[in-house]
């Protein structure tokens, strides 16, 4: 059997910020839709054989879930915490929909392993936070498993203050397509003070391309029918919140 393919999904600032006191730092309704849908999101034919897909998270993206929306609904939820047991994390050991791992190779195993009577047939497979599990996965590439896809929401403008960052995967060439459609969209908002933030950020840029960003068809033929309505003809994928602009992006990690 060949190993199976992780794709990673995040909302990121222009330098990668992703997260502040423990919560996100945008509150934005048609994102948290676009997310529910994209890990939700398996075919018709899938649906029928109860095809369900995979979240893979952290034990404080587990506790940042507002109880009331724990587990995600339509998903297994897959918890890694070394420290805390299913009963500590208020996990019924018996549940179909949550698993608590004390490693990523567990987790990594159960996955790849086949249905059974208690185990649901798995379609994709989303790591969904937080930092330090997107930094120990980001280049994961073993005997089960790979990371092959990235599925950012590109918070163009304005720049949120954040204590929590996802590994820059980016060349320079890639930050400054993201900021010059950040100049585009939203010019106001990209002054001298964003030049200077981006500036600070360069030394953290890869020297060459590991990641190629997928044009919009291509995200639009991952999404399928989950794809946002509003954006099913958008050229470039970019929505916009109140004073919020951002972009749906797909990266593709290169062999």
């Amino acid at each position: 059997m060949g190993k199976f393919k992780l794709a990673m999904v995040a909302a990121m600032s222009l330098t990668n910020g992703i997260g502040k006191d423990g919560g996100l730092p945008w509150r934005l309704k048609g994102e948290m839709a676009y997310f529910r849908n994209l890990t939700s999101h398996v075919s018709d034919g899938d649906k029928q054989r109860g095809v369900r897909n995979a979240v893979i998270m952290g034990r404080k993206t587990w506790a940042s879930i507002p109880p009331k929306f724990r587990p995600l609904s339509g998903r297994i939820n897959i918890v890694i915490s070394r420290t805390q047991s299913a009963q500590d994390l208020g996990v019924d050991p018996a549940s179909k929909d949550v698993r608590v791992f004390a490693s990523v190779e567990d987790a990594l195993q159960y996955l790849a392993g086949p249905p059974s009577g208690d185990t649901a047939a798995i379609g994709r497979v989303f790591v969904i936070g937080g930092a330090q599990l997107y930094a120990e996965l980001l280049d994961l590439d073993n005997s089960i498993a790979t990371v092959d896809k990235l599925l950012v929401t590109r918070i163009l403008a304005p720049q949120y203050d954040c204590d929590a960052h996802f590994a820059e995967f980016r060349t320079r060439e890639q930050l400054d397509a993201d900021a010059d459609l950040a100049k585009k969209v939203a010019p106001a908002a990209i002054g001298a003070p964003v030049e200077a933030l981006l500036e600070k950020h360069l030394p953290q840029l890869l020297e060459q391309s590991r990641w190629t960003q997928a044009s919009p068809q291509a995200l639009r033929d991952y999404l399928g029918t989950s794809v946002p309505a509003a954006l099913a003809d958008s050229p470039d994928l970019v929505s916009r919140e109140d004073e919020t602009w951002y972009q749906y992006q797909l990266w593709m990690r290169q062999d």
